[in-house]
């Protein structure tokens, strides 16, 4: 089944992009559950138990004798391990949806292998944007600390904003790289150049998409603070794992939309057939 066109040159529409999506993982659901277990929940939930670890360990760093950038340093440690694999599961969706998209039927052995032959540029795309978002993160807790009435505020127009706009920019990036066979800064450029001039619209698909994460998020309950240094060992691990579903729903839906969204733009803009877009994996 191809891609839903978007329509005449020019136009882009979120409805084909949904549909596609939601097309995609009906018609291949062993693949989505393999990947989002592998890619997306395992490393989430390893980063979520090592961080949970550290803190009780450190009593949240108050009082616990632990300086504030060594802190600030395993954050963006436990971070990275479950971003870059979470990275990596993107670039084997993006390969999977171009392959679905021709007729194909892609399998998770025969997407892994294009994905490690592109890990490079695929990983530096992924340090590259998580880095800005953790930047922008810690930016706004700093901020806090030190102007507590005003600072979150300034620092979340001054430095989240943008980040969100920058990252939206971006999200073509790993498909770029897996299709086009350029390197991370060149395929963040290729996304930027693809994007501009329906960012709008990108932004509202994944404002529905984020959305639909919060309500997930908020039916679980997860959205407390559950004070786990003081929590039963079993309380953290199953928090742990229902925060690790609910990222690994999110990479995969968020996975699949940006290639959706790659191939629209492309045919939007440049007139790319689907055939055209896959052959690099043929």
């Amino acid at each position: 089944m191809a891609l839903a066109s978007p329509g005449p040159a020019g136009k882009f529409r979120l409805g084909g992009v949904i549909g596609d999506t939601l097309s995609f993982i009906g018609r291949n659901p062993v693949l989505a559950l393999g990947v989002a277990v592998c890619f997306f929940a395992l490393p989430s939930l390893l980063s979520g138990l090592l961080t949970f670890a550290y803190r009780e360990r450190a009593a949240f760093v108050v009082g616990g004798g632990v300086a504030p950038p060594v802190y600030v340093g395993f954050l963006l440690f436990a971070g990275l391990l479950a971003a870059l694999p979470a990275f990596l599961g993107h670039a084997v969706l993006s390969k999977a949806v171009l392959e679905d998209a021709n007729g194909h039927h892609p399998s998770i052995a025969s997407c892994v292998q294009p994905a490690l032959r592109r890990l490079v540029p695929v990983l530096g795309i992924g340090l590259t944007i998580y880095l800005f978002w953790f930047c922008a993160q810690q930016a706004v807790v700093a901020a806090r600390l030190f102007f507590p009435t005003f600072g979150g505020g300034v620092a979340f127009l001054l430095m989240v904003v943008p980040c969100v706009v920058w990252v939206l920019g971006s999200l073509a990036a790993v498909p770029v790289a897996m299709r086009e066979g350029l390197g991370a800064m060149a395929s963040i450029r290729r996304s930027r150049a693809l994007t501009k001039g329906y960012r709008w619209p990108i932004f509202g698909l994944f404002l529905v998409l984020f959305l639909l994460i919060l309500a997930l998020r908020l039916g679980l309950f997860l959205e407390f603070d559950l004070a786990l240094a003081a929590a039963p060992a079993f309380v953290v691990i199953v928090n742990a794992t229902a925060n690790g579903a609910v990222t690994a729903i999110a990479w995969l839906l968020a996975s699949v939309i940006a290639t959706n969204t790659y191939a629209a733009l492309r045919r939007a803009k440049e007139g790319g057939g689907v055939d055209e877009l896959v052959a690099v994996f043929s």
